[in-house]
């Protein structure tokens, strides 16, 4: 009776409950992987849901599930502001409140789905389905931003995150949150056994399949002949990077690093996002330096800011270069998804008096979108700068198969933080998805490498100056059944549970 009135108690606290759910989610998240939040947090969340009877008071509990779990999730995102010489502190309390109203709308869309279903595992069906589908919506609404999508609590367990070539991170979100949504239905010993075993069966499914394919992977040592890289992370602070006294010294750290101790059997060295104020496709002190940076017959893949003159007008782009170790220009990627209000202004004809938040006042023009780019001496790449790695399904040129993935980052903006961790996970997830090795360099953040299949071969920690030699592992024979149909197949899945969830069913349920 005490319990039952406790319980009572709580649902009637429709706004902090619910949010507190959200913001413990948050500890299953990278750095933290602390899973048991995850149940912890969604079992609360489906337990309110099963009590609730308006369509309304659903949405609203979901809205303050996602306002916990995204203003608290991102709220490093603040450290960028506070940056020195900026000039916007006083904006510091707006992107964790953004980033609530902005992520509690999906939530509120996913419990509002399942307040049209039958209480018990058919709205948990329901919720995980709807779940699935607002994480494939926010990956493209408003340019997208699928930022901390649940699949990633899994990718500190190389095991748990294989599913992923399958039905990608959007499917392995959807199991995830039914699985931990399961033990709202825990009144009894006999439902708690219950729900410890669908959760054991789930699990064991998906840790099962795991092994057997990680059995069949190549060891992490298996890498290509005659490809040996080096990841430069200089780790030069953000407050710094852009002063125009300090250029050059910038430059020539990131000259030394690549010059340092086993430089002579590297055949491709890589500098992070915009490694330097100078333009390296233009500048000849720059192509100079450059040249110093590599022994003979390497190859350079730096981040790189680049323009172009069409008609009368300038372009900026924010690119990957290449250059040879005497300087010629190889090719290049620029850089296709922007990020508003760093890179760009949305919607500046109508708000003139919005400025971006980067010392670049001029906007940056967009690319030509993903493609795989042919390089000299290169095995072909899929170049990604910056957070174009967060996006499934939009990472790797269907029409040519790179052999690897580049990614190059600038995470200084946001200091010692959990962003850059949440960051390299992204990345993970995707050479899961895609079966292809991933190349990470960032000014700081993490740098490495990670193989065909979501492991972390070796890597540089955040905060670290440094190089990170290693080989390129890799790719998988065949492209996974995900990188083949894409989102398609989280999609059906969810639809699949929607109208599963929809059938009555003669037997008892939790």
């Amino acid at each position: 009776m005490m319990i039952r009135k406790t319980l009572k108690a709580v649902c009637q606290k429709k706004v902090a409950v619910p949010f507190l759910c959200g913001v413990l989610a948050v500890g299953a998240l990278p750095p933290f992987y602390f899973i048991p939040c995850l149940f912890a947090a969604f079992s609360g969340l489906v337990f309110l849901l099963d009590r609730i009877e308006s369509k309304k008071q659903a949405a609203m509990t979901g809205f303050m599930f996602g306002f916990g779990f995204f203003s608290v999730g991102l709220i490093w995102v603040c450290n960028a502001l506070m940056i020195e010489g900026m000039g916007v502190k006083a904006f510091v309390p707006l992107p964790p409140l953004g980033f609530g109203v902005w992520g509690g709308l999906f939530v509120a869309f996913a419990a509002w789905v399942a307040s049209f279903f039958k209480k018990g595992v058919r709205r948990l069906t329901a919720f995980s389905a709807a779940w699935g589908i607002s994480e494939w919506i926010r990956s493209w609404l408003f340019t997208g931003f699928p930022w901390n999508l649940i699949a990633s609590v899994w990718t500190d367990y190389p095991e748990m995150l294989q599913t992923a070539s399958f039905w990608g991170s959007y499917g392995l979100s959807v199991v995830s949150v039914f699985a931990a949504g399961l033990f709202a239905f825990v009144h009894d010993k006999k439902t708690l056994l219950k729900s410890l075993l669908s959760v054991g069966v789930i699990a064991g499914l998906l840790f099962g399949f795991g092994s057997w394919r990680l059995s069949k992977a190549p060891a992490t040592t298996d890498t290509i002949n005659g490809v040996w890289i080096r990841l430069v992370q200089p780790n030069i602070p953000q407050g710094r990077k852009w002063n125009a006294d300090e250029a050059e010294q910038n430059l020539m750290k990131h000259v030394h690093l690549s010059r340092s101790a086993g430089a002579e059997k590297v055949t491709h060295v890589i500098w992070p996002e915009t490694a330097t104020q100078f333009l390296l496709t233009q500048d000849e002190f720059a192509r100079a330096m450059v040249t110093s940076a590599l022994t003979p017959g390497a190859i350079l893949l730096a981040g790189s800011l680049r323009t172009q003159k069409e008609n009368s007008s300038l372009k900026l782009f924010n690119s990957i270069v290449a250059l040879n170790d005497v300087g010629v220009f190889l090719g290049s990627y620029d850089k296709s998804h922007l990020v508003p209000f760093g890179e760009y202004v949305p919607f500046a004809d109508v708000f003139p008096f919005i400025r971006k938040l980067t010392p670049i006042s001029m906007d940056f023009s967009t690319g030509n979108g993903v493609e795989t780019v042919a390089i000299p001496r290169t095995l072909p790449v899929g170049m990604l700068v910056c957070y174009e790695v967060i996006f499934p399904g939009q990472v790797v040129d269907k029409k040519v198969r790179p052999y690897w993935l580049l990614n190059v980052t600038n995470d200084g903006w946001y200091g010692i933080s959990a962003g850059p961790y949440q960051h390299f996970a992204t990345a993970q997830m995707r050479s899961v998805e895609e079966g292809l090795p991933l190349a990470r360099a960032a000014n700081t953040g993490i740098s490495g490498m990670i193989d065909a299949y979501g492991r972390v071969v070796s890597s540089l920690a955040l905060g670290e100056q440094g190089v990170v030699d290693v080989g390129l592992p890799r790719r998988t024979d065949q492209p996974t059944f995900y990188a083949k149909y894409g989102n398609a197949i989280p999609l059906l899945l969810c639809l699949i549970l929607l109208l599963s969830a929809a059938v009555p069913y003669k037997k008892k349920e939790l």
